[in-house]
């Protein structure tokens, strides 16, 4: 009877002792990050084995690509921890960033010298290929810009170079060049410059779902004096 009592305790206690002896989930591979708080946007981040992690992405706030490299650990308490160093408009900033490793998704929050953030990341997808020829058209305030762009991609996974341009009714030809991040389901974040027939230069920052075959999509954003715009897409 002893026997079969401490054999029904050690049945009831192995669950327990492997569940305390498996090891952390692991963030080694490359993920698509969400993030939000003092600025938002996209960004794709590779944890290496070695313990270190680099970045690119593209935020509201981010005049073009921003890059990051830097460190991550697992703590004794199961936590994801990093520091890193970023290189964004023109400038460098570090933070440290604490999170949350599961299966299929990392979480947590950073904090940096341009502010706090948190994010949500899930494990990298194929996304659409955005390359070739779009019409679109511009609306700022009561005007209507019609355009014609040219995707390109870089060597970058997920990115494209934006080029083309129109005619304004007020200021003759313009002309923009910018920078496209695609994410998952569709997801898009757009940065461009503009430059009209008078020397005039202007910056956009959009964000929106694109799909080849919708016959229109819109992207919405802001310029660089604050004023609204969005883009209607067609390719």
């Amino acid at each position: 009877m002893k026997l079969t009592l401490l054999a029904t305790a050690a049945l009831c206690l192995s669950p327990a002792l492997a569940s305390a002896d498996a090891p952390s989930p692991s963030p080694v591979g490359t993920w698509e990050v969400a993030l939000s708080g003092a600025d938002q946007g996209t960004a794709y981040v590779t944890f290496e084995e070695d313990h270190d992690f680099t970045a690119y992405g593209l935020s509201r706030e981010s005049l073009g690509l921003f890059t990051l490299s830097g460190t991550w650990t697992i703590t004794e308490s199961g936590q994801l921890a990093g520091s890193y160093t970023e290189t964004i408009n023109g400038g460098t900033v570090t933070g440290s960033l604490a999170g949350k490793v599961a299966k299929g998704k990392i979480s947590g929050s950073i904090t940096a010298t341009n502010g706090k953030f948190t994010f949500k990341a899930k494990p990298e997808t194929d996304t659409q290929n955005l390359t070739g020829a779009w019409t679109g058209i511009a609306s700022i305030g009561k005007q209507r810009l019609p355009g014609l762009y040219q995707l390109t991609p870089s060597s970058l996974p997920h990115v494209y170079q934006i080029d083309g341009g129109g005619i304004s009714p007020t200021s003759g030809s313009y002309s923009i060049h910018g920078t496209v991040l695609a994410g998952a389901n569709g997801k898009v974040e757009l940065v461009a410059f503009s430059m009209d027939a008078w020397g005039s230069a202007g910056f956009s920052s959009l964000t929106g779902t694109v799909s080849a075959k919708r016959k229109q999509n819109v992207l919405k954003g802001k310029q660089s004096n604050g004023s609204p715009v969005k883009i209607a897409l067609t390719r």
